[in-house]
Order: C-alpha cells, then structure tokens, then sequence
C-alpha cells in the first residue's frame, strides 16, 4: 500500500476547489464533506485523516474551505493552514458537532451536505444527526469528476514524478545478477538513491516469486534463467508513477521467453488503441486477446490497468466489465502480465496520459525490454 504523500503544491489544491464549487453549483449542494485521506489532500492541502478520532475536512459552495481536527494533533494538519480554516476540537467535546458549529459559522445552515463516499459507516450516521437540517447526499461522483481528469499542472508533475521513477529500472539493470537476493536489491537501491532524498521501495519477485503478482521483496537468492519482476512507485509533490519491467538473469526459459514476447505485443497494442471515447474494457480486450492467443490467457489475472493520480490506485479502472470511456486528461498504466504458478511472472508496466488523438506514453524514455535476453530482434521471434 502506498502511504499518501505530505502534501501537493497549493494551486493545485485551489483548482480542485475551484472546479468542485462549479459542480456543487451544478448539482445544488451547500458544502461537501472530505473524509478519505486522498481527498483531504485533494481538497484542504492535508492528508491528516480520521483514525480513533475524527479529523475531517469541507468545501462550501462558495469555496471556503473548513478543517477539523483534534486539538492535540493541531500540528499535523499545517499543511492545510494557506487554503483551509482549522478548527480544532478538545477530548470532552464532541467532534461530530463541532464540526457542524464550524459548517454553520461558514454559512451553512440549510440544503444539501455531499458527503465523502469513503466515509465510515458510523461516521455516516453521526454525522447526519449533527448536522441536521442538512440532508446528507453522497458526493463521490464529484470529487471523483475533479480528480479523474488532471489539469495541465497535475499533468507536468506526473512527468516529472516519471522521469524520477525511471531512473530505478535504469540503475537496476546494472545491479541484477546471479546470486543476490531480492532484499540485497532492495537495500542496494534504497542506498542509492538516499542522497537524492527519493523514497524507493519496489517489490522485486524473482523466479517463481514473480508468479505471484504483488508478492512483497523477500530473501530469495536471483538464479540464472529467472526472470525478475520489479514494480516500483516513486511520489512527486504528491502524484504517483508507476512502473514495472522484467529483467532477465542469463537466459530465459523457452516458455518465459514466449510469455514475454505475448505480454509486449499486448502492452503495445493496448498503448495503439488507447484514447479519448475508448471503454476500459474495450482496451483490456485487446491486451487479453493477444495474450490468450499466445497461449498464456488463463494466466493473465488481473485487469489491464488503472488510473493514478495522488493515489497510485484510483479510477478508472481498466477491466473487462468497465464500460466507461477514457476521456483526454486521464492517465492509466497499461500493465498485462502473465504469471505462471511455481514458474515466474511477466509484467511491463507503463503510464499514459490520454488524450483526444490517443495517448502520450509518461515514461516514454524508459526502454521496454531492460535485459538483452528480451530484445526485439529476429533470433527471439
């Protein structure tokens, strides 16, 4: 699981809450409630979030922006302190009112509350009897409008998250050899990159530790033949990338040879067709049917790909069942994979920004194939 970044710039925040007021305007809401850590960034400049004790955050209408937090973790939330109004809350008080004094100090006394979709249950519930006469309405569908396309902003920082994340795989491919272990790897790779002050911490699944998609970096010991799958994610003022490629150790299997050759065809295939007005499960179908041609289709298990933003994960998803379209401003990874049981695992993995016309691969000077083993050229075909 990715932790959420400490923060993002500032006039990112005040775009968000800019095009969130012109939906609430839209759809006639007085405020909307922010709970899930990534939309307390999205929205108030913090990721500080309810945990035992609520920490929350609002966006009126008229774009006042409103924290709410435990008076002793005051502290935590100064990020919000340039966009949001803090009001804190003492342990003999109940938060759940306070945070309703707060709405109504803004202005807020009547009409409709949008509400966090990620909120708690039980939060729920409190909620609507502190705030009453608000109706509470869940508001997921326009914080998700906001985020799901990025700005112009947004999309250079993504760049500039790429450019950093790619140079793990480049320094990698020098590292990877017969007889170290994964977690050597790992420590390798953190050491590395330490002076640069950049957070690496990829999963590295070797041999028949790759067959296992997400596997955590154990202490395997890389053998000659294996192939090793490396995923890793890299956060730039907040904004994710995210990146896989396999490495060869020596000479691949026949059979993982083959199992990478179909994974690239439809790696490429899925960046051909991707653009505006597509459906997620149209793009996955391309991917799966090369693959399942290949041979390898009972082992790809898991959807094409998803968006990403301040989440590594976040819509829209890319899976066979999604019929929603890709729309220009979105950025997705395209990541088919294969996994053999007990044998080894194929991914490669890269992050598009899509657009009217098609699609701008972000990590477009990372190379797709990072071992000779895997080259395009005759002798592998």
């Amino acid at each position: 699981m990715v932790p959420i970044a400490p923060g993002i710039p500032e006039h990112i925040v005040r775009e968000n809450v800019r095009r969130l007021q012109d939906l609430m305007r839209a759809e006639d809401y007085a405020a909307v409630l922010v709970f899930h850590p990534s939309n307390m960034l999205a929205f108030t400049g913090t990721p500080h979030a309810s945990w035992d004790r609520l920490t929350c955050g609002a966006v009126t209408r008229e774009g006042l922006v409103i924290v709410v937090c435990p008076a002793f973790e005051r502290p935590g939330v100064s990020g919000a302190e340039k966009i949001a109004t803090i009001r804190t809350w003492r342990e003999e008080e109940d938060a759940y009112h306070v945070f309703a004094a707060a709405l109504r100090d803004a202005g807020v006394k009547s009409g409709t509350l949008g509400v966090d979709g990620r909120i708690w249950l039980e939060s729920w519930y409190a909620f609507r009897a502190a705030c009453e006469p608000l109706r509470l309405q869940n508001a997921e569908p326009l914080l998700r409008e906001v985020r799901i396309c990025k700005s112009t902003a947004a999309q250079e920082i993504l760049r500039r998250a790429s450019r950093q994340g790619e140079r793990v795989f480049l320094v990698l491919r020098d590292m990877i050899r017969a007889g170290v272990s994964e977690i050597e790897l790992h420590r390798e790779l953190r050491a590395r990159f330490a002076a640069d002050e950049l957070m690496v911490d990829p999963m590295i699944q070797s041999g028949p530790n790759g067959a296992v998609p997400h596997n955590p970096t154990g202490t395997r010991v890389l053998q000659a033949g294996d192939n090793v799958v490396v995923d890793s994610v890299i956060t730039v003022d907040g904004f994710n990338n995210d990146l896989t490629r396999t490495y060869a150790v020596g000479q691949p299997s026949p059979r993982a040879r083959a199992a990478y050759q179909a994974v690239r065809e439809a790696h490429d295939a899925a960046i051909a067709a991707a653009r505006a007005g597509v459906e997620c499960r149209q793009l996955d179908r391309v991917a799966r049917e090369i693959i399942t041609k290949a041979g390898f289709g009972e082992f790809f298990t898991h959807r094409l790909g998803h968006g990403m933003g301040i989440e590594c994960h976040e819509p829209p998803y890319l899976h066979g069942a999604n019929p929603e379209k890709l729309r220009a401003g979105m950025c997705v990874t395209i990541e088919p994979g294969v996994y053999v049981p007990g044998e080894f695992g194929v991914r490669i993995e890269d992050d598009v920004l899509i657009s009217d016309g098609g699609c701008e691969v972000v990590s477009r000077d990372l190379p797709t194939d990072m071992t000779d083993a895997f080259d395009r050229h005759p002798g592998l075909s």
